[in-house]
């Protein structure tokens, strides 16, 4: 029998032999409630999604938006959040069913309760109108040289400068359906049918009314004009069915609200026409028919599939799972005139697109936490494809059921 002095004891206790077994032994414990935690939190997850008698997913978790962070990703961490993580479980014959309400409308009450300073930023800007003006005279310049070259610079010029400035007009024109130039709310909507003289597409009115039931009714089935159509889900299918879908994206956007919530044209909207015809007949009597085939052209580059127009795709379609809208921070907001500050804008349409960056400035506890994209061209082959992404990648809200078993 062998009998330990104290002093022995005390050796062996400050040994490094005993350090490591209660160091490792701390880390199991810390480890397995580490692991528990996430085992109670997956489970409260999939509580909240549930199959309905259709058999489509319902989800009732809280949307990314409402959700409280303090810690502002990094870059790299951003560009991970934004495509690496398209790959969750999805409807891909409807979209993505939820149950909150509009988040930006709760969001809208909770940064003015925090920051009632941002009504500053309310307010028409007339030099949205000098710009528009600058802009549809540059693009009549254009057409009136490019109109007598050589088929490929006709095409590219259209292409890279044309849709450029085509591009900037409907970022104008958005703002001015928002009646955010004029104080006047008739000035706004004629100055919107001026900039289509810039575009060749009586669209102003016409966009402003169907936009309006886009903030209205954001993400309401047969509602919000923004939510591709149940044939869009249905047959944009594949990497070549996306990439057909955004060449002719135009079309789909122009035609989809008429056979979702046809609305009957008014004074505006024929005056728009009117206007138009009389503009596009001017150019091609006294400038020619390439100028005005340059001018299409150009608008409807500006809108199909061109990296300025990828911000239809990167608003609204659902990268990360339940964020429902996103930012753009890059150096196309230069030429786009801030439309990529789209949570900005939904959460307070009344502030004009020159003064939309500063809202994070005065909020950024509302704003820093959210991921963002930085690069259109790569949203868009992302888009192509994702076998994860398609029409069908948007969220809906409407009311769940929550009858069925959980899967």
């Amino acid at each position: 029998m062998i009998i330990l002095s104290q002093i022995q004891v005390y050796k062996y206790l400050q040994s490094d032999i005993l350090i490591n077994c209660i160091y490792d032994l701390g880390n199991n414990i810390i480890r397995q409630n580490i692991q528990n935690q996430k085992n109670h939190n997956q489970k409260q997850l999939v509580q909240k999604m549930f199959l309905n008698s259709k058999g489509l997913l319902e989800d009732s978790n809280q949307p990314e938006l409402l959700k409280v962070h303090e810690k502002k990703n990094s870059g790299s961490e951003q560009k991970e959040s934004i495509f690496g993580k398209t790959k969750f479980e999805k409807n891909t014959k409807y979209f993505h069913i939820m149950g909150h309400d509009e988040p930006h409308a709760i969001r809208r009450q909770q940064i003015l309760q925090k920051h009632p300073e941002i009504k500053i930023l309310f307010g028409p800007d007339l030099m949205s109108a000098w710009l528009g003006v600058g802009i549809v005279l540059a693009q009549f310049w254009c057409l009136n040289y490019f109109a007598t070259t050589n088929w490929l610079l006709y095409l590219v010029s259209s292409y890279c400068i044309g849709a450029v400035l085509s591009h900037a007009l409907h970022a104008l024109m958005h703002d001015f359906t928002h009646f955010l130039c004029f104080e006047s709310i008739q000035y706004n909507k004629l100055m919107a049918i001026f900039l289509n003289f810039g575009q060749g597409v009586p669209s102003a009115i016409t966009f402003g009314r169907y936009h309006a039931d886009h903030h209205t009714f954001m993400n309401l089935p047969n509602l919000d004009p923004d939510l591709p159509s149940q044939w869009e889900v249905d047959h944009v299918k594949g990497p070549l069915g996306k990439f057909l879908f955004l060449l002719f994206l135009p079309l789909f956007y122009s035609l989809r609200p008429i056979f979702i919530r046809p609305l009957i044209p008014n004074f505006y909207e024929i005056l728009n026409l009117v206007s138009i015809i009389i503009s596009n007949s001017l150019i091609y009597i006294y400038i020619g028919p390439s100028a005005l085939g340059w001018l299409i052209l150009s608008t409807y580059f500006g809108l199909s599939l061109h990296p300025l127009a990828a911000h239809l795709i990167t608003e609204h379609y659902e990268f990360i799972n339940r964020l429902e809208t996103y930012n753009y921070i890059g150096i196309a907001n230069f030429l786009i005139l801030n439309l990529g500050y789209h949570t900005e804008h939904h959460d307070f349409p009344n502030i004009p697109w020159s003064r939309l960056p500063l809202v994070s400035k005065i909020a950024p506890e509302f704003y820093d936490y959210l991921p963002y994209h930085t690069n259109y061209t790569q949203a868009i082959l992302v888009y192509i494809f994702d076998e994860y992404m398609g029409p069908f990648s948007r969220i809906v809200r409407q009311k769940l059921q929550n009858k069925a078993k959980i899967q």
